[in-house]
């Protein structure tokens, strides 16, 4: 199978294009997404020449082609955890301060930080690939070729104007640009649910309302519109390690029963979410018994209880987790409150078409439910976009090679500390119990992790840091999220791997019931 590669080097070997993420955060947008090149494209043909010019009009007639194809493979260096700079930019101020004799503030200059993707050891470089499976899209791909790759040579930048690159485009017989170093570039795909990041790409007609766009002069007090409008969203993932993915993902917000469309979720500590987890639970296994809703009601019930159907025991496949989500901040940071519940349901890979049905229902028939807590009715609402858009779930689904706990890990099942020493002539001291702890606590994360699904490779290698004390500001000390009269063992853990993995991360013997949560580290 032929595809065609436009490959972009950087030759100041970094690049600092942005991109506005949730609650309108910047951040670094690495790999460029495809419709940066596409608008890198459209300014080249357009700089300097006349619309009407018929070398321009092949130009826009291959950009109108490209604009149709299916969202491209994209293959770009790895950036290595050292290599992301963060430069200061200077900001100057004028802000007149009345009592400095100098009239100015003292701190009239400030450093606003600014990401910059550079390489670790090999150039800067990214490749969009686009497969040409038809015979049809191949044939049109030879006769855009030379205007394409002739426009795709004469592109000055891609990002900002420092952003200087070398482009190229081919149409290659070979995967010979997926063969590379592995250590040193990764390769993304196109995907539906899990991605790690959301890039722009172009949309049929993009080409002609970016021009329109281009040329049009703005009214008075009028500004033009985003581009963003003229584009769509796609989100791509890497082929990075991880644990077991739920099959679906629905967040609730619990709002107080009322007329006011304003009214903001109610919101608990995060020590003490099971006063809305478990009533909610106790609704969604009354919604699982009530057998005419489900096509497999056995199935049904055995995934959202968690036991088996028709006894008590323990379901021995994956099955719903109640999860409170801890508010994060724009820093990476708790708050302290927990204002999102979220329903994770895993699934084997055997039932999962059914196990998405299934979870998909159970979510339609919460939403709008009342729920009583502590005598405070309260009404369920099930967030209307997808969880990937979310503020909150979308940090819990970042890729890090450190993770910190927001909810402690519970260790349950073997863990027992000796109070003697092997051949009992002496009991062991406070310093010798904990380091045994240590290290019974970490063989059992490790055994969770495997347990989980993580790669025995990345299992094996992991550091992992057990302590009481909170990792992130605003959460509390591991032992006030145990249950009165529970004698579960609960630490607050670190995990560093070898290699960035994707999250969620869940771990623990009651991941479950939302213990054992980990946010990635910035």
């Amino acid at each position: 199978m032929k595809q065609l590669v436009i490959t972009c080097r950087f030759i100041a070997h970094s690049y600092q294009g942005r991109r506005s993420t949730l609650g309108m955060r910047d951040e670094l947008e690495w790999p460029p997404s495809p419709a940066r090149l596409h608008q890198a494209l459209i300014s080249t043909a357009l700089t300097g020449r006349h619309t009407g010019d018929p070398e321009i009009q092949s130009f826009l007639v291959a950009l109108r082609w490209m604009e149709c194809l299916p969202a491209p493979e994209i293959v770009a260096t790895k950036l290595m955890d050292a290599a992301r700079t963060r430069p200061r930019v200077a900001i100057p101020q004028n802000n007149y301060d009345k009592k400095s004799k100098l009239g100015l503030l003292s701190n009239s200059v400030l450093l606003a930080p600014s990401d910059k993707a550079v390489a670790h050891e090999d150039e800067l470089a990214v490749s969009y690939l686009w497969p040409l499976v038809e015979p049809v899209t191949e044939a049109a791909a030879h006769s855009h070729f030379n205007s394409l790759s002739e426009l795709v040579a004469q592109a000055p930048y891609l990002g900002r104007a420092e952003d200087r690159i070398e482009a190229s485009a081919e149409i290659s017989a070979t995967d010979a640009v997926l063969q590379l170093d592995p250590f040193s570039s990764e390769r993304w795909l196109p995907c539906e649910e899990f991605d790690e990041t959301e890039l722009w790409l172009p949309q049929p007609n993009t080409t002609d309302r970016l021009i329109a766009r281009h040329v049009g002069i703005a009214m008075a007090r009028e500004r033009k519109d985003d581009v963003q409008r003229h584009l769509c969203r796609q989100g791509y993932s890497t082929q990075r390690a991880h644990a077991r993915l739920p099959v679906v993902v629905s967040i609730f917000q619990l709002f107080p029963l009322g007329d006011d469309p304003d009214a903001l979720p109610l919101s608990f500590d995060t020590d003490n979410p099971s006063r809305w987890r478990s009533p909610m639970r106790e609704l969604a296994i009354r919604t699982a018994e009530t057998r005419d809703f489900w096509d497999n009601a056995d199935l049904a019930c055995e995934l959202i209880s968690g036991h088996q159907p028709g006894n008590s025991k323990p379901s021995e496949q994956p099955h719903l987790a109640f999860v409170p989500l801890p508010s994060i901040t724009a820093s990476g940071k708790a708050d302290g409150r927990v204002r999102r519940m979220g329903l994770l349901g895993f699934s084997n890979d055997s039932s999962a078409s059914a196990a998405k049905d299934i979870y998909t229902t159970l979510a339609m028939t919460l939403d709008g439910e009342i729920l009583n807590i502590n005598g405070l009715d309260a009404r369920l609402r099930l967030l209307d976009k997808p969880a990937n858009q979310d503020a909150i779930w979308s940090q819990l689904v970042g890729t890090s090679r450190v993770w910190h706990t927001l909810t402690p890990v519970a260790l349950v099942r073997g863990f027992k500390t000796p109070k003697m020493i092997p051949d009992g002539s002496r009991a062991l001291t406070s310093n010798e119990r904990h380091q045994h702890r240590q290290i019974l606590g970490t063989a059992l994360l490790r055994d969770s992790l495997r347990h989980a699904g993580m790669p025995e490779r990345i299992v094996a290698t992991c550091e992992i840091c057990l302590t009481a004390s909170p990792l992130i500001t605003a959460t509390t000390r591991a032992e006030n999220y145990r249950a009165p009269n529970d004698s579960v063992v609960v630490n607050h853990a670190r995990i560093e791997f070898s290699e960035p993995i994707r999250g969620p991360l869940l771990i623990g013997d009651r991941r479950y019931q939302g213990l054992g949560l980990f946010l990635p580290a910035k």
